[in-house]
């Protein structure tokens, strides 16, 4: 081989590198860049929902306490009542009230 197909050898190498670098590296470039800015977004997006959730977590424990607390307060109120008018006033908690026993 001389040296002028060693040039053109050096040449088309050149050319397919090119080729392959703008046909295969450049896309795969971009669409890894695209994927990391949309890992990037998913992950502000669930640190928000993360955030949501502690929120609507500890709302949900103060509506717990608060139906608790108003259970307290109703048995209480029957207590006085039922001891107040001397009658008993059934609790769903005592017997569980079926259709036959409603009609």
């Amino acid at each position: 081989m001389g040296l002028e197909e060693l040039e053109h050898i050096a040449v088309i190498l050149g050319l397919l590198g090119g080729l392959f670098h703008f046909a295969v590296l450049r896309p795969l470039y971009n669409a890894i860049t695209k994927f990391e800015l949309a890992i990037e977004e998913l992950r502000g997006d669930i640190r928000r929902n993360e955030e949501r959730w502690h929120v609507l977590s500890v709302k949900l424990a103060e509506l717990d306490q608060r139906a608790k607390s108003a259970h307290h307060r109703i048995d209480e109120f029957v207590k006085v009542y039922e001891t107040t008018y001397n009658v008993k006033i059934p609790h769903p908690r005592d017997k569980e009230v079926t259709k036959e026993d409603g009609e």
